[in-house]
């Protein structure tokens, strides 16, 4: 079994949307998966099936030692099982940053009891980095794959906080999503990207954007099922692909 935690530096990058799509898409290559939502938002069941968000979940545990954080689990219908957040108020939001903060392996320890096969994966959607949502998620991850929008201010953020991403988990990977070649600003932003991760971070995968998507979401549909042909589902599908074969324990040269 392996986590990876998808963490972002910068608001609105579509890391939620993507935490789902990889969810699905790795669970439909007959991969046992687990998906967290450890982001006091609490949205990631919106985008796996639900009808409504969940009022309990993994912070609730966190907040109230006397709660088992995995009551509130749920299974889509394409098998993936699903660990929401759920909803606090102000003073049980306190209580939880209080005993993340004093409890470094809290979630790491939590990870250990989900009993997943070998091939099994556990993908963590967190709170904006840095967090102590996103800290823990990192820490315990073999895999950290941080989402960005080519844009300027969002990769500068990155960049600024990359160091301490990499002292925390030695493998990260950067996908840049919601990418639009024709607009020069973005290449130049994708150009300063680059440059500035040179060989110690690579770009895992580019992911297009596509004004379909939106729509899919409003419908409750995957868009990669609603128009596969296009360049987002290929890019989606490739991400999905990479790592089908990162998490497979008979390739390991592919975990670099």
């Amino acid at each position: 079994m392996k986590s990876i935690a998808v963490v972002s530096t910068a608001g609105g990058t579509g890391r939620t949307t993507l935490t789902a799509a990889l969810a699905m898409l790795l669970a439909r290559r007959r991969r046992p998966v687990v998906a967290i939502d450890f982001d006091p938002q609490n949205l990631l069941g919106a985008h796996l099936g639900l009808d409504t968000l969940s009022h309990t979940g993994i912070a609730s545990a966190i907040a109230d030692s006397t709660f088992a954080w995995h009551a509130g689990t749920w299974r889509n219908s394409e098998g993936v099982l699903f660990v929401p957040h759920g909803q606090l108020t102000l003073t049980q939001l306190a209580a939880c940053e209080a005993r993340l903060a004093s409890a470094p392996r809290w979630l790491a320890d939590a990870i250990a009891q989900i009993d997943l096969p070998e091939n099994g994966v556990v993908l963590i959607d967190t709170a904006r980095y840095p967090s102590q949502q996103a800290d823990h998620a990192v820490r315990c991850a073999d895999l950290v794959l941080c989402v960005t929008p080519p844009e300027p201010a969002a990769c500068a953020t990155l960049i600024a906080r990359l160091g301490d991403l990499r002292a925390a988990c030695a493998n990260v990977k950067v996908i840049v999503n919601r990418m639009n070649p024709a607009r020069d600003m973005q290449r130049d932003a994708l150009a300063m990207l680059r440059a500035a991760l040179g060989d110690s971070v690579s770009l895992a995968q580019r992911v297009h954007l596509d004004a379909a998507l939106p729509e899919s979401l409003a419908r409750g549909t995957w868009f990669f099922d609603d128009a596969p042909h296009s360049q987002a589902s290929h890019d989606l599908q490739g991400l999905a692909n990479w790592m089908d074969a990162w998490l497979d324990p008979r390739r390991t040269g592919e975990r670099t």
